[in-house]
């Protein structure tokens, strides 16, 4: 049977930080299953990872010939912002629209429009979660939609890993990157109560971003300096030495559809606290490998992460567990099924 060719569509690469992880990975991943899976985009800051091709795509042709002109059998977008140019001349060959999230209001509206005007021409639509599937009937309708979530690669992230990066007792780690939705002063502003329970307690926060110097001055002013690193930007073989440095993955962010981080950490074998949202409760709920906390204040947070820490090992076995049921490779058939579809 002829395995179909596949175009995976950003606007700009690298896209957001989850969206290029998977983006890459199901390239990757369908790659070996023998797919042709290449990377789409207008402009490129960095070259995609090994032997995946690139392609320069054109606004001009689109416009005016539109997909046909692509070498490809299905083209696999992952932004609305790109579907203005895949889809205003009706697509002669199948168009799936990957929802990852629309993280603000502007966001949401470049979605509500794309869909307005170009629902009917979206051959699948395949959502990150069903919180993300929600959230897009909520904003633009009932559409035909699948649920596929993230995955991991756990043959990178992985329970056997040393930890260099190993600071206090409990190790709490965060990854994004860092805007004000994720809330990241709310696990700063826990470190002083939890530290009263574990005196030793160390935070890292892993990433950069515009809130990334009011971050370093609410530590400061909280004297929390020798509990509270920042990280920056590191590279993939850094990251996963933090994942299995911790203790903990703790994220206070409050808005998301199915964040890639939780699901690295629980490749470590590391337990989870989240935040409350529907996204959180979801990952939660289905694997077993931490609990929720609410918004209402430090205290709840403090609770939570002392609970899962004092019940570690559990918490971890049902992470694993969980991690290896989403590695990519499962993740890919998943999609792969998709495409099926359309032979």
């Amino acid at each position: 049977m002829h395995k179909k060719s596949i175009l995976m569509a950003v606007a700009k690469y690298p896209a957001t930080y989850g969206h290029t992880t998977v983006i890459n990975n199901l390239c990757k991943g369908l790659n070996k299953m023998g797919y042709k899976a290449a990377i789409g985009a207008f402009s490129f800051d960095a070259e995609p990872p090994d032997n995946i091709e690139k392609i320069k795509l054109s606004k001009f042709k689109l416009l005016t010939s539109g997909v046909k002109y692509l070498d490809f059998d299905i083209i696999h977008a992952h932004q609305s912002r790109v579907n203005y140019y895949l889809l205003t001349i009706k697509p002669t060959k199948p168009i799936i629209f990957h929802y990852h999230a629309a993280s603000n209001k502007v966001q949401e509206l470049n979605l509500q429009l794309m869909m307005a005007l170009y629902k009917k021409r979206i051959s699948k639509t395949i959502c990150v979660s069903q919180k993300a599937l929600n959230h897009l009937q909520e904003l633009t309708g009932k559409c035909y939609a699948t649920v596929i979530y993230n995955g991991v690669d756990t043959s990178f992230y992985n329970p056997n890993l040393p930890r260099p990066y190993k600071k206090g007792e409990p190790q709490l780690l965060f990854v994004s990157v860092l805007r004000r939705y994720k809330n990241t002063i709310m696990l700063i502003d826990s470190m002083p109560q939890l530290l009263k329970k574990y005196p030793t307690a160390h935070l890292q926060i892993v990433g950069a971003g515009e809130d990334y110097e009011r971050l370093q001055s609410r530590i400061k002013e909280q004297n929390l300096e020798k509990n509270v690193e920042m990280t920056g930007k590191i590279t993939d073989e850094e990251l996963r030495l933090r994942y299995s440095s911790s203790d903990v993955y703790i994220s206070a962010s409050t808005n998301e559809h199915c964040p890639v981080p939780p699901f690295e950490a629980m490749a470590c074998g590391k337990p989870l606290v989240l935040s409350e949202l529907e996204s959180h409760k979801e990952i939660l709920g289905a694997s077993q490998a931490g609990l929720s906390f609410s918004f209402s204040g430090t205290t709840n947070i403090c609770k939570k992460i002392e609970e899962v820490y004092e019940n570690e090992k559990s918490y971890s076995e049902h992470a694993l567990h969980y991690a290896k049921k989403h590695d990519w490779s499962n993740i890919c058939q998943q999609v792969a099924s998709v495409y099926d579809g359309f032979m």
